[in-house]
C-alpha cells in the first residue's frame, strides 16, 4: 500500500466576491455590507453551489447542487505476467439432472456442477477436392527406371515419427491412398486421407492467372470431436517458484577459445579429434567450430 499526500489550495473554492444584493444603506445613508444576508458568503466555502449574486444553483429537477472539492489523484496500474500455471484435477459434485437438449458449451459456456461428459461432442466427417501437392511429401527417395516416384506403403515420412504418421496406405496403377497428420498409434482412424488418381488430370488457374495441371485428388477426414481422450476439466493454480516465469528457461551458450595467433593450426587440430560422425555431436560439449 502506498500513501499519497496532496495539498489543496482552498482559496480557489473560497468566495471572494460581494454581490450587490447584500449592499444596503445604514441609518447614516452610507452603503454597507449586510453580513446577515443569506447571500453573503465572503471568506466562506458554501455547502451548495452559488451564482455571482449568491443565489443557489439548481439542477434540472429544481434541487440544489452540492459543492464539492475536486482532488486529482493519478492512479497507476501495473500488470504482472502471471506466467506458467499448473493444472489441478478436481472432482465435481454429482449432477442428477440430464444433459440439456442441444447443449453446446461453446455457445452457452460452462454449466456449474456438470460432469465432464456434458462437454463431449460427436465426431464429424468432411471431404472435398484438392490438388496433388501433398503427394510429394509421402514419396520415398527411390524412383523407377522412367524417373517416377516409388511409394512404399506405411513408410513414415513425418519429422516426428513417434507421434505422427505421414505416408502411403495403398498404391496401385490407378491411384495412391495416403495419410497426412495421422496418429502413429492409430493410423486408420486419424489424420486426413488423400486419394490421388494417377491417370485423371484437372486444370486450374493460380492467383497470378497462370494455368497448370494436377492429378485429381480427393480428401476426407473424421474429426474425433471432444471425448475422454482429449478433454479434461482442471483448476489452474500458480506455484510460487514460477511467479513471473512465462516459459521454461532456455540456455544458449557457444564458447570458442582462440589459443594464440596460430588459429589455423588449432582448427586443423580439432579435426584430429573427430573419429566418427557421433563425435561431432559429443565433442567439446556438443559445440564445435571448424
Amino acid at each position: 500500500m502506498e500513501y499519497i499526500r496532496k495539498k489543496i489550495n482552498l482559496e480557489n473554492y473560497t468566495v471572494r466576491a460581494i454581490p450587490k444584493s447584500v449592499l444596503v444603506k445604514n441609518s447614516e445613508g452610507k452603503t454597507v455590507i449586510d453580513t446577515n444576508s443569506p447571500n453573503y458568503y465572503y471568506g466562506k466555502i458554501p455547502e451548495y453551489k452559488i451564482d455571482a449574486e449568491g443565489n443557489f444553483k439548481l439542477n434540472p429537477f429544481g434541487q440544489k447542487i452540492l459543492n464539492t472539492i475536486n482532488v486529482s489523484v493519478f492512479l497507476t496500474q501495473k500488470f504482472d505476467d502471471m506466467g506458467l500455471f499448473t493444472d489441478a484435477p478436481f472432482a465435481f459434485a454429482s449432477k442428477t439432472s440430464p444433459k440439456p437438449p442441444n447443449y453446446n458449451s461453446f455457445s452457452y459456456g460452462r454449466l456449474a456442477g456438470a460432469p465432464i461428459n456434458y462437454y463431449y461432442t460427436p465426431s464429424n466427417s468432411f471431404s472435398g477436392n484438392t490438388d496433388d501437392s501433398f503427394l510429394k511429401q509421402v514419396s520415398s527417395y527411390r524412383k523407377t527406371n522412367t524417373g517416377q516416384d516409388i511409394y512404399v506403403p506405411y513408410l513414415n515420412t513425418s519429422n516426428d515419427q513417434k507421434n505422427t504418421f505421414d505416408g502411403v496406405i495403398y498404391d496401385d496403377t490407378d491411384k495412391t491412398v495416403y495419410k497426412i497428420g495421422a496418429n502413429s498409434n492409430n493410423v486408420n482412424d486419424t489424420g486426413i486421407e488423400f486419394t490421388t488418381f494417377k491417370n485423371i488430370f484437372e486444370k486450374t488457374t493460380d492467383e497470378y492467372g497462370k494455368s497448370y495441371n494436377y492429378k485429381k485428388t480427393i480428401f476426407s477426414s473424421t474429426s474425433g470431436g471432444w471425448n475422454q481422450y482429449n478433454t479434461s476439466i482442471n483448476a489452474i493454480y500458480k506455484k510460487e517458484e514460477y511467479l513471473g516465469v512465462v516459459f521454461k528457461p532456455e540456455v544458449e551458450s557457444v564458447v570458442f577459445i582462440n589459443r594464440g595467433v596460430a588459429d589455423i593450426f588449432e582448427r586443423h587440430a580439432i579435426l584430429s579429434e573427430i573419429k566418427t560422425t557421433n563425435d561431432i555431436d559429443t565433442n567439446r560439449g556438443g559445440f564445435i567450430r571448424i
